[in-house]
């Protein structure tokens, strides 16, 4: 019987259908994950590995391996793991890792990878599709096995294995970026369940990650969007040029008085990947006798709604029709009749007299 050795239709169903059931932000991931992929293809087990810091396989999810196997691998093999990223080889440049690619089977057969590890699970050939980060850095690996009764990998077997590490790969980046936001937002509800003050917590770029409710009342209070586009903009129009000039990390909000910011930088371990980044988390704190309180007071009065008080807010800030349009994810056409209908119930009728008026009530 001649070997298929490209994709057959049922392959690509196959595909789908394994794609469709993978859901990152579950946290047993990777070993449904995994089991899902021996439901679906024709391999005797499977492995799910993550990069420590120093390139070697560690955390290690198993599917068909035995419990002696595992304690074997954690405490003697993992060094020793032909298919480490510390161990590539740095001229090969392939999407599937078979065993060829590194060493002779002699040599394999005597390895404590082989005879402590895959030797007590009836396994013998391996084949491997490294992960990498958005970088292009190892980030883990789906590795699957064949018994020595096998004749190994066929090239349709290392074809569905590549199209199955490009699936992998983006919802293993999912899949640890979620992991890394619920450490965090663990980390910081402890500290704020004690102090209560506003938060908005971000990446290393500054991507905001959460909000917690206190900030996003002190964001209506201030007259921004009370959501994550007003907490972007107290970011990068107010917070972020103030931090940028590196000469403090508390200071008095410029848009409102009596808001003080507290920006702080912290370096986190991520427990998975034994690697550290940076998050950021900003403090908000409204002290009594705000005098912008006293303006969505007024704007309260004379019966504005939120979405008013928004449009308002950015009209005195001087932000034009089209930007306020783009900023609130509005139509232009929309910005107009909240402004028609702003005008009409402060009683002015252009925007130097709406900044005015604001100026007026704010330092009264």
């Amino acid at each position: 019987m001649t070997e298929i050795n490209t994709l057959t239709q049922e392959d690509y169903r196959r595909l789908l259908s394994f794609s469709e059931g993978l859901n990152p932000y579950d946290m047993n991931f990777r070993k449904t994950a995994m089991d899902d992929l021996l439901h679906y293809f024709p391999f005797d087990g499977a492995a799910f590995p993550l990069v420590d810091g120093k390139g070697y396989y560690k955390h290690l999810i198993y599917v068909n391996f035995t419990p002696i196997s595992i304690e074997s691998y954690e405490r003697d093999c993992y060094k020793n793991d032909f298919f480490a990223p510390a161990n590539l080889k740095e001229t090969k440049q392939k999407s599937v890792y078979t065993i060829e690619d590194f060493t002779s089977y002699v040599e394999y057969e005597t390895s404590s990878l082989y005879s402590q590890c895959l030797y007590f699970n009836g396994f013998y050939y391996e084949a491997l599709v490294l992960l990498r980060d958005e970088r292009g850095k190892p980030l883990g690996a789906v590795a699957v096995y064949h018994g020595k009764s096998t004749p190994g990998f066929t090239l349709r077997e290392q074809l569905l294995l590549e199209e199955i590490g490009i699936i992998m790969e983006k919802a293993i980046r999912l899949h640890l970026n979620y992991l890394s936001m619920q450490n965090n937002l663990n980390f910081f509800s402890r500290i704020f369940a004690r102090h209560p003050i506003g938060m908005i917590l971000c990446d290393g770029n500054f991507s905001i990650q959460e909000i917690n409710q206190e900030a996003l009342h002190i964001l209506d209070q201030i007259g921004l969007p009370s959501n994550e586009d007003g907490a972007g903009l107290l970011l990068k129009d107010y917070i972020l040029p103030v931090f940028q000039e590196g000469t403090t990390h508390r200071f008095c909000l410029r848009l409102a008085e009596g808001v003080e910011v507290f920006l702080e930088n912290i370096i986190a371990k991520e427990h998975i990947t034994d690697s550290f980044v940076t998050r950021y988390a900003i403090f908000l704190n409204l002290s009594a006798g705000n005098s912008r309180t006293s303006w969505v007071a007024y704007l309260k009065e004379r019966e504005l709604t939120k979405r008013e008080c928004e449009v308002t807010s950015l009209l005195c800030q001087g932000y034009k029709l089209i930007e306020i349009a783009d900023l609130l994810k509005i139509s232009l056409n929309t910005v107009k009749r909240h402004k028609e209908s702003i005008y009409s119930k402060m009683k002015v009728n252009s925007s130097s007299q709406l900044i005015l008026l604001y100026q007026e009530i704010k330092n009264s």
